[in-house]
Order: structure tokens, then C-alpha cells, then sequence
């Protein structure tokens, strides 16, 4: 079991004792209730999070100060990238029409994140000022008359640093795409923005340089996509950001990806998850009236019997929130969370359907029955009276039909036939 510091442990307490009055002081900055709740969330795996150093075991003078610094930071972050997205947001309303409107694939996605990973590559080893110039000309707008005045260099200066880094960008593209450049010739300022934008083949001569970035970060922060399986199938899908879900049989969800989040909305049924970790953009999943807010571990989400969502973490730590309430789950632990109240219970095997096993310990026979469902080729189902019925064991997924037919002989219950040739068990 990890063991906190004492400070950390002591902001955590408060984090718990004043979350109200978090939520409220964030809601008055963002104007956001959501927003407010989501960067109070943020605020508590930024204290869970910390890293052990020198001052890891000092007792902290006012933690609720503490706290309360660590979300005013977060809010200001959120509003400087929010300034961000709003920007480029708005320069897409007025070139949407150069562009395709589709939601790019997975294959697409990775493509322009290794696109962006060259870009950042470059970026890194230009000589600063070169930097510094073609961020405040390409991605900010401001001009370069402004930029040499503001730096102290001529407008030469200025236009030697762009060409510089063009170069340098321009490369780096035709690196990643496998082609040659062409000979540079003069008239390079315009040539050259033409011959990065025919990389992509997207763009339209009169496209301004500014799009080639902006519409790599749009395609690889923008993904969205829904997932589905049948009775008796499961998927594995990978995400853009290296993240993989595996959905069980009978199930559903929905991944939306933004600039600063990844959110999953669990529907129906379970999945389990192995992000990748990314500190700027939480991952989240959305499961009946419960969060779970997590930045790199794996982790299985279950909706049980319409009215419960179980927990169950293999690897790192989450946060699981339930209205107010947080709470904390590490490797190897579980919550099952139902109208309101929390259950703590042991995941020794976290979403043990992935090996083709279900276990089940006291658990109501209406509960098993449902999770036996997604896998029959036909329709399974509990009647009233035999809802509450409690049954503990487990079963080999594929030796579902055995473990029905022996049912009876457990418990006080029959095997009735539907007339659509489904089974209902009820009580005898």
C-alpha cells in the first residue's frame, strides 16, 4: 500500500473537509459549475500526485491555503489554455471550409501526433531568438515589425530568423512524410509557406503559414469516436494518445478528445482501461452519476445491473468521485458505488472478464444473471422474484450455459423458456 507523506496525506483531509468551498471558488472564477468541479478534481490529483522531496515530511503551517493555491494556479492555467483554444477555435470558423469535415481515425490521429513530434523536435533545437520569432509570427499573428521592436533587432534580423526556422520546419516535414525538398529559389518567403503547406496536401495556395501548425494540433486534439460490441464479443481499440480500451461483450461508450482532456462516457456494460500518462490532459470516465479521474494507470469501470458501477484499479491510483464524495483507490483495490453509498472491496483481478472469467461473492443473482447476458447468444434475464437471491462462486465464461443449467440445483430457481427462445430464471 502507497504511503503518503504527512503533509500530503493532511492536504488530501482538507481537500475532503473543504471541497465545497472549493467548488464555490472556483465557480466564481470560471463562471462554470462543471468546469469548477472539474479543476477541483484536477486540484486533488495535483496534492496526490506530489512528488516525495526534501520537504515531503514537513507538517505545513495553513494546508487550506495551500490547497487553495494549488486551485487558483490550476484556474489560471485552465484560462490561459482556454485563451488558447479559443483562438485557433476561432480562426477554424473562418477556413472550415478548406477543410474536410470528418473525424479523423486512429491511423489518422497517430500520424499527425508524430507530425506535431517532429515540429516540437525542431522547435526545441532552433536557436531561441529563431524560436521565439516563428511562434509570435506563425502561431501568435503579431508582425514582424513588432517582433524586432520587441527583441531589439532589426526587421532583417527578423526575417533571417524565419527563414532559419521555415527551413528547419520545412525539413523536418519532408522527414516525416519520406520526400525531398524542393530547390529553394527566390521569392522564399511565400514559396516556402506554399511548399510546407503542399506537404499535407490540404491547403490551398492562398493558405496563411499559421494553418499548417493549427491544423495539426486540431486534428491530433480533436477525436471523437463511439464504440459498440454484441452479445459474446469483445473489442480492444486504441486512442490517439497511445491509451488502449478493451470493452466488454454487450457494451458501450463514447471517447471524446479535446485540447486539455480526454473524457470516455461509459453506457452500458464494462471496460477497462491502459492510458497513457499525460499530465496536461486528465483522462476521465463518466459511468452512471460516478467520475473516475485518472492521469496514467489501468483500470477497469463496470455498470452492474443498471444502478451500480464498480471500480476496480490493476495498476497506479485513481480518483473516483461520487457527488462530493472522493476517494481514493490504489492497485489492487475496488469500489462498488451504488445510489449514493460506496463499498470498498478487493481486485485481485480487476475486470477478470478479460480472461474469461466472472467471480462473485454475495452478489444479488439479478447482478450475475445480467453479467452472464452479454455473453449468451440469447436473451437471459432474472424475474422479480428471484432478484434478491444471493449467490457467491465464479464461472468460466465459456462454460456459461453449464453453470445455467446447474443453477437449480444452488438455489431455489427454474430455467423458464421464452417464446423467443431466451431463458428466464425465476424462483420456484
Amino acid at each position: 500500500m502507497t504511503v503518503f507523506a504527512t503533509s500530503t496525506r493532511t492536504l488530501l483531509d482538507g481537500f475532503e473537509q473543504n471541497y465545497h468551498e472549493v467548488v464555490h471558488y472556483l465557480a466564481r472564477r470560471t463562471h462554470n459549475l462543471d468546469e469548477a468541479r472539474a479543476l477541483a478534481h484536477d486540484t486533488w490529483l495535483r496534492i496526490a500526485e506530489r512528488k516525495p522531496g526534501p520537504d515531503a515530511d514537513v507538517q505545513l503551517d495553513d494546508p487550506r491555503a495551500y490547497l487553495f493555491t494549488v486551485a487558483h494556479n490550476l484556474a489560471m492555467s485552465h484560462f490561459q489554455r482556454g485563451n488558447w483554444l479559443r483562438g485557433y477555435l476561432h480562426e477554424q470558423t473562418q477556413t472550415e471550409s478548406l477543410y474536410p469535415t470528418q473525424t479523423p481515425d486512429v491511423a489518422d490521429g497517430a500520424m499527425y501526433r508524430q507530425a506535431i513530434t517532429s515540429v516540437e523536435a525542431v522547435l526545441q533545437a532552433m536557436p531561441e531568438r529563431a524560436r521565439e520569432v516563428l511562434i509570435a509570427h506563425r502561431l501568435h499573428g503579431e508582425n514582424q515589425v513588432d517582433i524586432a521592436k520587441r527583441l531589439g533587432v532589426s526587421v532583417n534580423t527578423v526575417e533571417r530568423d524565419m527563414m532559419l526556422a521555415s527551413r528547419r520546419l520545412e525539413a523536418a516535414l519532408h522527414a516525416w512524410r519520406g520526400t525531398a525538398p524542393a530547390p529553394v529559389n527566390t521569392g522564399a518567403g511565400s514559396s516556402r509557406r506554399r511548399s510546407l503547406a503542399a506537404l499535407l496536401g490540404i491547403f490551398t495556395i492562398g493558405t496563411t503559414g499559421t494553418a499548417l501548425w493549427q491544423h495539426l494540433q486540431r486534428e491530433a486534439m480533436r477525436w471523437q469516436t463511439a464504440l459498440a460490441t454484441p452479445r459474446g464479443r469483445s473489442l480492444q481499440q486504441a486512442l490517439p494518445d497511445g491509451s488502449q480500451i478493451t470493452l466488454d461483450a454487450h457494451s458501450r461508450l463514447e471517447v471524446a478528445y479535446s485540447a486539455d482532456r480526454r473524457g470516455v462516457h461509459l453506457l452500458q456494460g464494462a471496460a477497462f482501461f491502459a492510458v497513457q500518462r499525460d499530465p496536461s490532459r486528465p483522462f476521465t470516465v463518466h459511468a452512471l452519476d460516478v467520475e473516475v479521474r485518472v492521469l496514467g494507470t489501468r483500470f477497469g469501470v463496470e455498470i452492474e445491473n443498471r444502478d451500480t458501477v464498480l471500480v476496480q484499479v490493476e495498476s497506479g491510483h485513481v480518483m473516483v468521485q461520487l457527488g462530493p464524495k472522493s476517494y481514493e483507490l490504489f492497485a489492487g483495490q475496488g469500489l462498488r458505488l451504488r445510489h449514493g453509498h460506496a463499498t470498498t472491496l478487493a481486485a485481485d483481478k480487476a475486470s477478470a472478464w478479460r480472461q474469461g472469467e466472472l467471480n462473485f461473492d454475495a452478489r444479488p443473482l439479478a447482478d450475475v444473471v445480467d453479467k452472464v447476458a452479454r455473453y449468451a447468444p440469447f436473451e437471459l434475464r432474472t424475474a422479480a422474484s428471484a432478484n434478491g437471491l444471493q449467490i457467491s462462486g465464479s464461472l468460466r465464461i465459456a462454460q456459461a450455459h453449464d453453470w445455467l443449467t446447474a443453477l437449480p440445483r444452488v438455489l431455489p430457481v427454474q430455467l423458464i423458456k421464452l417464446p423467443n427462445g431466451g431463458l428466464e430464471v425465476a424462483l420456484r
